[in-house]
């Protein structure tokens, strides 16, 4: 019997919902690998500006769904001349013949989700050096770091000397694997808020601009926008821009009471993990907007102006607080995706979302 079937089922299931998985983000030479809160993992090679790169995704547990992609070019580059992959690649100098009867086959785009070839493709690279375009070699993917990259994965996702593992593979059945965590859930307020009346948004304005306490922004007064939208029907957020790079805005927040006398308090994020590269979970307001009509919360800091790199989270008013919805990083800025397709390392569900019309109101 499987070792993750010795538990009765009700006491597993306690037990897989009292796992709690710490994010990541590494380097191996030149493989990256990110995994989220669920121990789902993504792992690519870099740098993606030299137009080829192949990137492996696994899921946590029994339903893993593994996926495989090889891309020659990518949303900033755009469709790049060139003949197919699949009759192009090189390995080690040496033409590449993967079997492709289960591969999802473009010119440049080459995909499968069928384990065993991608196991029968891992064996044939894994312990080679470069997969190179025969006609363009600087497009080249090095495949040194890729086993360790796998290893860990192996490692997170408790495969390790089982079956189902890609590096370090042993007799353990495929099915003996722990469970994915348990997803975080997320309940937002049953409707939207009021709209905020013309008076409450003067007053509040007014309140933003000359009187709430701002002396951490660095940015002139004379510089600062203040923009405000209904939390509750009693409470609104204020937002107050404090600080202006050349493609980041940073913010300051505050939930104030929609009436006289305004009572401001400050709001902070503060994320429920140390993103890598980081020593805190405090979390600035980058870039933010603020959608009154769902509760949520984005925030967006590029790492340089491309927006190739950077962090970007989602938040969701729960009626008391933000609560954290997603968080994804990009470390490595090589110009090969954008803030839509970046790793995540916090996913969550939300239960039930309000519908209207609600806006943020700025002068």
């Amino acid at each position: 019997m499987f070792y993750w079937m010795k538990f009765p089922f009700a006491l597993l299931l306690l037990f897989a919902a009292s796992l709690q998985a710490e994010p990541l983000q590494k380097v191996f030479y030149n493989w990256q690998i990110t995994c989220n809160n669920l121990n789902s993992c993504v792992v690519r090679n870099f740098p993606g500006d030299n137009g080829l790169v192949m990137t492996l995704t696994r899921n946590a547990g029994i339903n893993d769904r593994p996926l495989l992609r090889i891309d020659y070019g990518n949303r900033y580059t755009g469709e790049l001349k060139g003949a197919p992959l699949k009759d192009n690649l090189l390995l080690d100098g040496q033409r590449l013949k993967p079997d492709l009867k289960h591969w999802e086959v473009e010119p440049h785009h080459l995909a499968t989700a069928h384990i065993i070839s991608i196991d029968e493709f891992l064996a044939q690279i894994m312990d080679a050096g470069n997969i190179q375009l025969l006609y363009r070699p600087e497009a080249t993917i090095s495949l040194h770091g890729l086993k360790a990259a796998l290893l860990l994965m192996d490692e997170i996702q408790g495969r390790v000397n089982g079956m189902s593992a890609w590096v370090k593979r042993g007799d353990r059945a495929a099915m003996d694997v722990p469970p994915q965590p348990a997803t975080p859930q997320i309940v937002p307020p049953r409707r939207p808020p009021l709209p905020l009346t013309r008076g409450e948004t003067t007053g509040l304005i007014d309140f933003g601009t000359w009187r709430i306490n701002t002396d951490e922004c660095s940015l002139d007064p004379q510089r600062r926008e203040v923009s405000v939208a209904p939390l509750s029907d009693e409470k609104a957020l204020l937002l107050v821009t404090c600080e202006m790079g050349a493609y980041n805005v940073i913010d300051l927040a505050f939930e104030v009471s929609r009436t006289e006398p305004f009572v401001a308090k400050g709001i902070s994020l503060s994320l429920p993990f140390v993103p890598p590269g980081r020593s805190d979970k405090q979390l600035e307001l980058i870039n933010a907007e603020y959608d009154a009509n769902t509760g949520e919360l984005l925030t967006f800091g590029k790492g340089r102006g491309l927006g190739d790199c950077g962090t970007a989270s989602r938040w969701q008013y729960n009626g008391r607080e933000f609560v954290l919805a997603e968080f994804a990083q990009e470390e490595t800025c090589d110009a090969w995706h954008g803030s839509d397709d970046w790793p995540t390392l916090w996913a969550s569900q939300t239960v039930g979302a309000p519908a209207a019309d609600v806006e943020m109101t700025t002068p």
